[in-house]
């Protein structure tokens, strides 16, 4: 991918992630409080299931098996540090999360954003619509940008996870009048 393009794929590794401004997603905090509540709830379970009368012993074995490997299995996504962030602020960068899992964004030059409105995503999802000027956008560029989650001409739409859509549109607008003029 070469660096003249002004929209690109973009992979982060958790260190990088960890330095840049989340416009939208799901924070390490939040995912924080999730751990700790799954990790309660299955304390609580398993100590349920061990005082309980009249439970075989292999039901007790298998139902703290499950248990442990649950949790063995959300920490192993190791996603408490850094959150599954939707749309990111990367210096004069905007980006869009394409693949979470492999922390892989379409991003886009904050020169070519025109505006960020709230939307929504049939049936029922809260997400952020992102504008861009069309007229800066090369055949090519535009062959990136379809290769986004919900492709969309000239535009670029993101989740808005926990956050009032209002909000993520005006801190996206920030990151593109302040950061952009690098």
């Amino acid at each position: 991918m070469e660096s003249q393009s002004s929209v690109i794929i973009r992979q982060y590794d958790k260190q990088s992630l960890k330095v840049v401004d989340v416009i939208s997603g799901i924070s390490p905090n939040a995912m924080r409080r999730v751990f700790g509540g799954w990790i309660f709830f299955a304390a609580v379970v398993g100590v349920i299931i061990s005082v309980a009368p009249d439970l075989s012993t292999q039901f007790i074995g298998l139902t703290l098996f499950v248990l442990v490997a649950f949790t063995l299995i959300m920490f192993g996504q190791s996603r408490i540090s850094e959150g599954w962030p939707a749309i990111i602020c990367d210096d004069d960068l905007i980006g869009v999360v394409c693949d979470p899992v492999k922390r892989e964004y379409i991003c886009v030059k904050s020169s070519l954003v025109k505006a960020a409105n709230p939307t929504l995503i049939k049936p029922n999802k809260k997400a952020i619509e992102i504008v861009l000027d069309t007229d800066q956008l090369s055949e090519e560029e535009q062959r990136v940008l379809d290769q986004a989650v919900w492709p969309r001409e000239g535009k670029l739409i993101g989740l808005a996870h926990f956050k009032r859509r209002e909000d993520a549109c005006e801190s996206l607008m920030w990151c593109v009048e302040h950061r952009g003029s690098h």
